[in-house]
């Protein structure tokens, strides 16, 4: 009877054991969809495995020297983890067909034996989208593979390039189960994911405790306005501000504040553009947490507080006669922090104009307990022509140890090879991640990163960093970032710039092979290299009757350039077959008619233009009775006013 008690007993503690371990995974995947749950402090040592190159170069995953720690066979050990922990984010931008291995806890035969890109194809349940996908160049899978005794992962390919697996070590507190495929045949969790990461609902987050405020204020310029204040312990759920052109148009001038309790300084100070995700005043981020559209600014970012919330906004206009109007909803709870469990939303907003050669730029520098939570990054080329300085690696410091080391910018932002078609070649939002945007000829781009299951916690500080340049911090670069976290106390000031002085003179170039063109009908265009061949015929079409004397061959799209007024110069190779051209914006003649001689590469300044929203094209004409062929290498745009 004993025998029989003990065994009852033993079965019962197992299968509470084992349902306390399955609850924790169920409750890891609800971090993806709760986002409610994002200021609750999480303990466990996170950590990185990457390729990114040891010896402070640049090969990153080029060759694949740093992409595995050891071989066994032809094998390629890419990680061999011992304890308990959960696989958060594994990212690659070069997948293959070869297979890849999940041993766990010891065990000789995979439980997970696919080919690598199924792990991102979103199409193998459970990897599925959107936890899994690719876009802007990277391939991400964000569904969570928890091990209970260790983890090896083996790459059965030749060569394995770029990778990053991101993980945390669970404490002896935390049980869970390794990764099992019957887990998911009838657990709805992921179609939950799939619908919040589509929509975002505040009013299933918070059910009936949730309550708003409508706020209409207007702001002169030089003046700060209150616009919501909650003088009991709560929390703000969410931000929405109708935004209009006027908005969009003073971004740059509106500081967005947050203050909680009785504390000295606020824990947000940010400009508007740079907290919502504008991208050279127009709005791009559009996250499920946080971002602006064509109509509004919003945030969803959970802000818990003990006892008082004052939110405003700083009108920065010398103009003191200048006004703007806003208005909007604040969404909020008046349910308190739990101070044991929770943290408060902090930012550090950073603008840095030619950071310190030899030293890469600080995003976050944070002391205390805490969780970081995001980035929003955006960056201003001061090397014409070029956006080399985004082949920079970040770099986490997590109390005081560096255990997250990327391999380039867009790879932090789950993207892949920058200036590529179809990669990252454009601003492209997704739920947690994204591009804000990319142009090579003014040299900008900038990207994204929200973190929910992975994000990382600190008992002491926590610093992030990223390179300006692959090598050595070298090139020059404008960096303005918000760095985001929950934290139990402020320790820190904000460091944006809002003007610079003695700016470095910046020319925009404008390549062949980065045009957006449009031919006339009876113009045809070829490369050469990195230059483009012209060839235009004379043709009696009614179609070239329209212009009297100069007829249009090619129109070149300036979108991404700011309005202004601009200095032009074509740099244009001549050939037997070359005539006389002119630059043209729209029915304006520009420049005079410009010769060259054969084989030869000639500077040709062309004038005077002015870029406005209406007008951001130029066009190249030559004369109507001629058949002519020239050879353009590059534009160059030089900024006046």
């Amino acid at each position: 009877m004993m025998n029989k008690l003990f065994s009852l007993f033993a079965a019962l503690l197992f299968t509470m054991q084992s349902f306390a371990q399955s609850d924790y995974y169920k409750w890891e995947l609800q971090n993806l969809s709760d986002i409610s749950r994002l200021a609750e402090y999480r303990v466990g040592k996170m950590q990185q495995l990457s390729s990114y190159d040891r010896s402070g170069g640049n090969d990153d995953g080029f060759s694949g020297k740093y992409s595995y720690i050891r071989k066994e066979g032809n094998d390629l050990v890419l990680a061999d983890i011992k304890g308990a922990g959960i696989i958060n984010r594994i990212w690659t931008p070069t997948p293959s067909n070869d297979t890849i291995q999940f041993y766990f806890d010891g065990e000789k035969v995979p439980r997970i034996n696919m080919p690598f890109i199924d792990l991102f194809s979103g199409e193998t349940y459970p990897f599925v989208a959107p936890l899994c996908g690719n876009e802007i160049g990277g391939y991400y899978c964000y569904l969570p593979i928890p091990y209970e005794k260790s983890l090896k992962i083996i790459y059965k390919g030749e060569i394995m390039k770029f990778q990053q697996i991101q993980y945390r070590e669970l404490t002896h507190k935390e049980k869970i189960q390794s990764f099992s495929w019957e887990y998911f045949n009838s657990n709805p969790v992921l179609s939950e994911i799939s619908q919040t990461w589509k929509h975002m609902s505040l009013s299933s987050l918070y059910n009936d405790e949730i309550k708003m405020r409508k706020i209409n204020f207007t702001i002169k310029g030089g003046k700060e306005q209150q616009i919501f204040t909650l003088q009991q312990g709560g929390r703000i759920v969410g931000i929405e501000l109708d935004s209009d052109y006027n908005l969009q148009s003073k971004s740059d001038k509106l500081i967005f504040k947050a203050k909680w309790d009785n504390e000295k300084e606020n824990a947000i100070d940010v400009p508007f553009q740079s907290f919502f995700g504008y991208a050279f005043g127009k709005p791009s981020m559009k996250s499920m947490l946080l971002g602006a559209t064509q109509a509004m600014c919003y945030s969803y970012l959970p802000m818990p507080f003990d006892g008082q919330a004052n939110l405003s906004v700083e009108y920065k206009s010398g103009n003191k006669e200048e006004e703007i109007t806003l208005s909007g909803r604040i969404y909020y709870t008046e349910k308190q922090r739990d101070k044991r469990r929770e943290g408060k939303l902090y930012t550090q907003s950073r603008r840095e104009y030619l950071p310190e050669p030899g030293v890469p730029y600080t995003i976050a520098d944070v002391q205390g307990k805490g969780h970081y939570i995001g980035t929003i990054l955006i960056a201003q080329g001061l090397n014409e022509g070029m956006t080399e300085y985004w082949e920079s690696d970040d770099c986490s410091f997590i109390d005081g140890e560096m255990r997250m080391h990327g391999t380039g910018s867009e790879d932090y932002f789950n993207g892949g090879w920058y200036a590529v078609t179809d990669r990252w070649d454009r601003g492209i939002s997704l739920p947690i991640h994204g591009s804000l945007l990319y142009d090579i000829k003014t040299a900008r781009t900038g990207g994204y990163r929200f973190y929910l299951s992975d994000k990382i916690n600190f008992n002491s500080s926590y610093v992030l960093t990223i390179e300006h340049g692959p090598e050595g911090n070298k090139l020059d670069v404008d960096y303005t970032s918000v760095g985001l976290f929950y934290a139990d106390k402020p320790q820190f000031k904000n460091q944006y710039l809002t003007h610079v002085v003695n700016e470095v003179p910046r020319r925009d170039i404008l390549l062949p092979q980065d045009m957006t063109m449009r031919l006339y009908w009876f113009t045809q265009a070829s490369f050469n290299g990195s230059s483009m061949i012209i060839s235009s015929k004379r043709e009696d079409h009614w179609t070239t009757n329209i212009d009297f004397e100069a007829v249009p061959m090619v129109q070149f799209d300036l979108t991404g350039m700011d309005n202004g007024k601009y200095k032009v110069t074509v740099v244009h190779t001549g050939s037997n077959e070359a005539r006389p051209f002119s630059v043209w914006q729209r029915t304006n003649q520009v420049s005079e008619w410009i010769s060259g001689n054969n084989n030869v590469q000639t500077t040709s300044y062309a004038g005077e233009i002015e870029i406005s929203d209406q007008i951001k094209t130029l066009t190249l004409r030559k004369k109507k009775m001629d058949n002519t062929e020239l050879q353009i290498d590059y534009l160059i745009f030089e900024k006046i006013e």
